[in-house]
């Protein structure tokens, strides 16, 4: 499969650990079987599933559920992509809940230590809690903190164990270059948030991230905002971006665990899949947070997932 002038991979992350709804592991098969279906190679990927029983585990943490599971999860997906592009492949991660993103991040910036990457973060919610703020405890809320480094102590109200606090330090310097942060907060662009706690938006105000909410996207149209987030991340290297399946309005489809109102229309994702997979700062690009479980009758995200990635893959063609 050739993305962006490059030979892609698909890497399939079926882990949904993090996320408080389960059933998000079965979301990279079931796009991956709708790209086959839309006529997209999918034959040379990388398949990565749980080394145990999802209903056997059990969870002793309660204020970063599973996290020692996210830890090992994480590993094998960091290992995946830097193995990919040290390959000089490209990444392009199918993954079951956001917590895969610290993998994913992870193994794009250990293949590049010397290099600044920029975040574009497609996403109702900003993913920014940490043990010590979390309202829930499920890290698929908190792997941008991982990855920036941060630990939000400021705003805690959680009383932290010490087997916490190991595992989220294992999560933040995941990879053996024991690389921490793996970017910058300033280099941080938020597309379509709309759903975070008191804690979060904090952070967003205290280091200036750059956020379009829906308002700004009807008013400015998606293209400006592409170009605007383009341009603020015009001093970094290479590009992560992550689609999370709640960033589409629920009126499309309500196959991810955490919808919200005033999402995305197609179009607007169509741009945002087929100019960023075709810029050529593009490091890894991730689609995540489909649950085929929670529709009745169907997997309808995963079929408009797939068709947006096969749209702008075809442009390549």
């Amino acid at each position: 499969m050739i993305v962006n002038n490059k030979n892609a991979v698909l890497v399939l992350s079926n882990y949904d650990i993090a996320a408080g709804k389960k059933g998000a592991a079965d979301g990279p098969i079931a796009v991956k079987d709708y790209l086959i279906k839309n006529g997209i190679d999918c034959s040379d990927c990388i398949i990565l599933n749980n080394t145990y029983s999802s209903s056997d585990v059990q969870n002793v943490f309660k204020n970063a559920k599973y996290i020692d599971l996210v830890v090992e999860n994480s590993k094998n997906l960091e290992r995946s992509v830097f193995s990919a592009i040290n390959a000089s492949k490209l990444p392009i991660i199918l993954s079951g809940d956001h917590g895969n993103a610290i993998g994913g991040l992870s193994g794009l910036k250990n293949a590049n230590p010397d290099k600044r990457i920029g975040v574009i973060w497609i996403d109702a919610h900003a993913d920014l809690h940490t043990p010590y703020s979390t309202p829930s405890g499920n890290i698929h809320g908190m792997p941008l903190a991982a990855l920036a480094g941060i630990d939000n102590s400021i705003h805690g109200k959680n009383e932290i164990s010490e087997n916490e606090i190991y595992y989220w330090n294992e999560l933040k310097k995941l990879g053996v270059l024991d690389i921490t942060p793996k970017f910058d907060l300033k280099d941080l662009v938020f597309i379509g948030i709309r759903d975070a706690e008191d804690e979060e938006w904090d952070l967003i105000e205290n280091y200036g991230i750059k956020t379009y909410e829906p308002d700004d996207i009807r008013n400015f149209g998606i293209n400006s905002i592409i170009e605007k987030s383009i341009e603020h991340l015009k001093d970094c290297d290479l590009f992560y971006v992550s689609f999370d399946a709640d960033s589409l309005d629920p009126s499309i489809s309500t196959g991810t665990g955490t919808p919200s109102p005033d999402g995305l229309k197609i179009e607007e994702a169509e741009e945002l899949f087929n100019i960023l997979l075709n810029h050529p700062k593009l490091g890894t690009f991730e689609i995540t947070e489909v649950n085929p479980n929670l529709e009745q009758g169907g997997d309808e995200m995963a079929k408009i997932v797939s068709r947006l990635l096969a749209k702008a893959v075809s442009i390549n063609q």
